[in-house]
């Protein structure tokens, strides 16, 4: 049969006009062939295209502005926070150039003070000279050798009292001009950086066993110290999951930290002390902290240690008068040197039960502090213990639930957000910046280690992954 100059069977092809040709032996009219449930099949497609896809698209393009105008706004507000360090850079510049200006004139004053004292002094005596030199002229004639050699003795005397020596009146303070170096400039005014620039890339994974990673500890790009929950075992794996070191301790470790000298640092809550694993192998008691159970340590910037501290109680987030709280500052050899347990008021408590502690760059001390078992937040204080920010989560869909934080170069700060499956990223002052991964990338994240680039991360199922952290 032929159609239109197209040669084809009816059950192969039909087009309109064959659709009502009689054919009564085939029943063309009501069999549907190849071509019509494909005509049908995109048909159904346009109609998906029109009533799903182009609303979704409309609903893009309607949000393109308002994104605009946050973009704008974004923009607007880091521009103010430059412009606000900028000027008080500036002012503190200026508190600086004022301070030395006053130096300078202040011995501008205390060195003409001296010569006008001197100059009253010097026309005093020289008023005093002048009468007596007049005086032995006009009575010269008159004048015994005796009266006139004692007025020339005390005229010799007058003279040698006019010893003033100016040179100690000179103007002394001098200005040395710094350095104009452009390095430490920008980095006094701060720098700018893009988040999404902040990335990771998945190099490793393994896993470790099928309990929660309660601590990682790296020392190098490729190894890390590994520590299961409740185990009395810590470990040294590279990152293809290959033990390296076995070292058994006294009790369960809840936390460690590796020292720039290569010591393990580790809390024995179990025991209520701090003990040290040497990279010989050998492990000893540093400090007790009894009757205060330790959790979270880190080495601090100074080369101490910061710990956690609590006290016993039946219920650890209900506090007593008596309960303690505290972040302790100490020395390696566990002499303390600060604790940080009350706001400034003497009164407020700064935590509920902290867990984990941090100390970045810049000496702010970051603290996840439990508020129950499933809900926390993050305390940023001062070295002098002052409450600087409170981070409680952000874009959430359940209970902030922090658990392990790191910081990086740049200060931003990581955390594990055990319950929502997230890490945070978040600026020094504490600005939610973004989601480092997303839920399908991470799942129960726990423990967090950050060595320069290289990012691990234990979860809740003894799983690890080892990232490429790039900033």
């Amino acid at each position: 049969m032929k159609s239109h100059g197209v040669e084809s069977d009816c059950d192969e092809f039909i087009c309109g006009k064959c659709a009502k040709t009689d054919h009564t032996d085939h029943e063309w009219s009501t069999i549907p062939t190849a071509a019509n449930q494909r005509r049908r099949g995109l048909l159904k497609f346009l109609k998906k295209i029109k009533e799903e896809d182009l609303p979704v698209i409309d609903e893009k393009i309607e949000k393109i502005p308002q994104q605009i105008i946050e973009n704008k706004e974004l923009c607007e507000t880091e521009i103010k926070k430059l412009q606000k360090h900028y000027d008080e850079t500036l002012n503190r510049l200026f508190e600086i150039r004022k301070c030395h200006g006053k130096t300078l004139r202040g011995n501008l004053v205390k060195k003409n003070d001296q010569l006008n004292c001197m100059k009253y002094e010097l026309e005093k005596k020289k008023r005093g000279i002048v009468d007596r030199v007049e005086f032995m002229e006009e009575n010269n004639s008159t004048m015994s050798d005796y009266s006139f050699i004692d007025n020339y003795r005390e005229l010799t005397k007058m003279l040698s009292e006019l010893e003033f020596h100016t040179k100690n009146c000179k103007h002394s303070v001098r200005f040395s001009r710094g350095e104009i170096n452009v390095g430490l400039l920008e980095s006094l005014l701060g720098k700018t950086w893009d988040i999404d620039n902040i990335d990771v890339t998945h190099k490793k994974s393994f896993q470790y066993g099928d309990k929660a990673i309660s601590a990682l500890e790296t020392f190098t790009k490729n190894q890390c110290y590994i520590c299961e929950h409740q185990s009395k075992i810590i470990e040294k794996v590279n990152m293809e999951g290959t033990k390296k070191h076995r070292f058994s301790v006294n009790s369960p470790t809840y936390d460690m930290c590796v020292t720039d000298y290569g010591d393990v640092y580790f809390t024995d809550y179990c025991n209520k002390s701090i003990s040290c694993l040497s990279p010989s192998g050998s492990v000893s008691t540093v400090v007790s902290t009894d009757p205060l159970e330790p959790g979270g340590i880190c080495q601090s910037v100074g080369g101490g240690l910061l710990v956690t501290l609590s006290s016993k109680e039946a219920d650890p987030f209900k506090l007593q008068s008596h309960s303690r709280r505290v972040v302790r500052h100490i020395t390696v050899t566990g002499d303390v040197i600060h604790e940080y347990e009350y706001q400034e008021d003497g009164h407020t408590r700064l935590f509920t039960y902290p867990v984990r502690v941090i100390q970045n760059s810049d000496f702010d001390i970051c603290v996840v502090n439990s508020t129950s078992l499933t809900t926390g937040d993050l305390v940023i204080m001062s070295p002098f213990g002052r409450v600087k920010l409170i981070y409680r989560g952000q874009n959430l869909t359940e209970k902030f639930c922090p658990v392990d934080i790191v910081c990086d170069s740049l200060c931003n700060i990581l955390v594990t957000d055990l319950l929502n499956k997230q890490i945070h990223l978040l600026s020094f002052d504490c600005e939610f910046l973004k989601f480092l991964l997303t839920e399908n990338e991470v799942n129960s994240p726990y423990s967090l280690s950050l060595y320069e680039s290289t990012l691990w991360i234990g979860y809740l199922e003894g799983l690890v992954k080892v990232y490429q952290f790039k900033v």
